[in-house]
């Protein structure tokens, strides 16, 4: 599966490629650090799902969602540090298409699928 992860924060988009890759069949399609360049890939290059922040300078994620699923529609899990925290956003992102909406992972040492972001 080619997964696209959408993420300002380096450490963030660095926690969901070591997810996506720690399974043999799924390989990170592309990333971006803004709504606005998600957008512009999603339309180039439109991936089999894309992980979503929703927290991010100009085009926010519930923003994207909607522009993405207007020009090119595609599956869109909105990733977030917190989902309650952000919960506007969410519901936003979740009324313009996105699937549903799951706590942004961390490095550590326990695998990264058991670990999540402490906000």
């Amino acid at each position: 599966m080619r997964i696209a992860i959408v993420n300002d924060l380096r450490i963030a988009t660095e926690a969901l490629r070591r997810v996506v890759c720690s399974r043999p069949d799924n390989r990170v399609a592309w990333t971006a650090a803004s709504g606005q360049e998600a957008v512009r890939k999603c339309e180039q290059d439109p991936p089999d799902v894309v992980l979503m922040d929703l927290v991010m300078p100009g085009m926010n994620g519930a923003e994207a969602t909607r522009e993405i699923m207007r020009r090119r529609p595609c599956p869109i899990l909105v990733v977030t540090a917190t989902v309650a925290g952000n919960y506007a956003l969410v519901c936003e992102a979740l009324s313009h298409g996105a699937y549903d909406a799951v706590a942004t992972p961390v490095l550590g040492n326990a695998s990264p699928e058991q670990q999540v972001l402490n906000s």
